[in-house]
């Protein structure tokens, strides 16, 4: 029997990749129930009314829930429940709450729905295939005791080539992550028939139980931006469960869409990205590797130092001295 999904796309000033994640997502193929939830990060351009118009494009006014952020306080209310959830729900968050605090709004209102059995996690500059959704919860169904799923990530730009298969590998003491079986042809890993080790799910997608969410909990929102995948893999870890790679679910992701990209030269976001990644790893490190926290301080340091004095990225010493600052004064 086909299970209840929310689909959970979090938008932050990018409407234009957010329609066309959601356009593929009406192509999906699953025949169960499908509610598509949309949070918005309290976009300052016209993302709110730009989604809201394609929604009334594309659904009866019955089937759309549009909720502003004087609503968010009642998804915690364990008596506030939701009857009846619609096919299409549109949040609006009130400020920028950052990766883990916007989804949380999404998850929270899937909570409160009591409706759904799975919830797929998406980056709103993701494409998916049309049987992506469909191979997660066969999977899913399939291997009980995985509690979180990666797809089979692809790069939009060059689309045989995979970005990952479901997650990456993580080095706490160096503080870097392999992709893994980053860069290999999608028909290659596609046949793929071996063993993998992943140390976590990437997060531009993620499919998990909401039994998991109801045992685990939230998103951490200590981290703002960067490592809240790598906390809550962690997290489930620690409760016995178990994560895996849907190999057949097809995700594809144009990464950068708000962190910025150096060919693009946006250095503003790439200060901002930079900043959140530095204090970010510096956090997870402290909440899971807390004996290593002194000797990755100081190797993360000179790495990164070394590093942006070889590309000549000298602009990006200002946001990792101010990671540094915060993190010891303010953690």
């Amino acid at each position: 029997m086909l299970k209840s999904i929310g689909i959970i796309v979090l938008n932050w000033q990018g409407w234009r990749d957010t329609l066309a994640c959601l356009n593929s997502l009406k192509t999906l193929s699953y025949g169960g129930f499908i509610s598509i939830i949309v949070c918005d990060n309290n976009s300052n351009d016209d993302s709110f009314f730009q989604i809201l118009n394609w929604a009334k494009q594309q659904y009866p006014p019955s089937e759309i829930d549009v909720f502003p952020s004087s609503f968010e306080a009642y998804f915690d209310n364990p008596k506030f429940k939701i009857q009846n959830p619609k096919s299409f729900v549109l949040i609006q968050t009130g400020a920028n709450l950052g990766f883990a605090g916007g989804n949380n709004v999404g998850i929270r209102y899937a909570l409160a729905c009591q409706n759904y059995q799975y919830l797929w996690l998406l980056n709103n500059d993701t494409v998916v295939e049309v049987h992506a959704l469909s191979a997660l919860f066969h999977y899913a169904e399939a291997h009980p005791h995985i509690a979180l799923m990666g797809s089979t990530v692809v790069d939009y730009e060059q689309q045989d080539s995979v970005q990952c298969a479901g997650g990456c590998r993580y080095f706490p003491l160096l503080t870097i992550f392999k992709p893994v079986l980053g860069g290999q042809s999608l028909e290659k890993v596609l046949q793929y028939k071996g063993d993998i080790c992943i140390d976590y799910i990437y997060g531009a997608a993620m499919f998990l139980k909401v039994a998991t969410v109801q045992k685990v909990g939230l998103l951490n929102e200590e981290y703002f931006l960067f490592y809240e995948e790598l906390d809550y893999t962690a997290r489930i870890k620690q409760q016995g469960y178990e994560i895996g790679w849907c190999q057949k679910s097809l995700v594809y992701h144009k990464g950068s869409a708000s962190v910025g990209h150096v060919r693009d030269n946006h250095r503003d976001k790439l200060r901002r990205a930079n900043y959140y990644e530095n204090l970010s790893t510096l956090k997870y490190t402290a909440n899971f590797h807390q004996a290593w926290l002194p000797l990755v301080m100081v190797l993360r340091f000179l790495l990164k130092s070394l590093a942006l004095i070889i590309r000549g990225d000298f602009y990006l010493f200002i946001p990792l001295f101010k990671a540094y600052r915060d993190f010891m004064y303010k953690k």
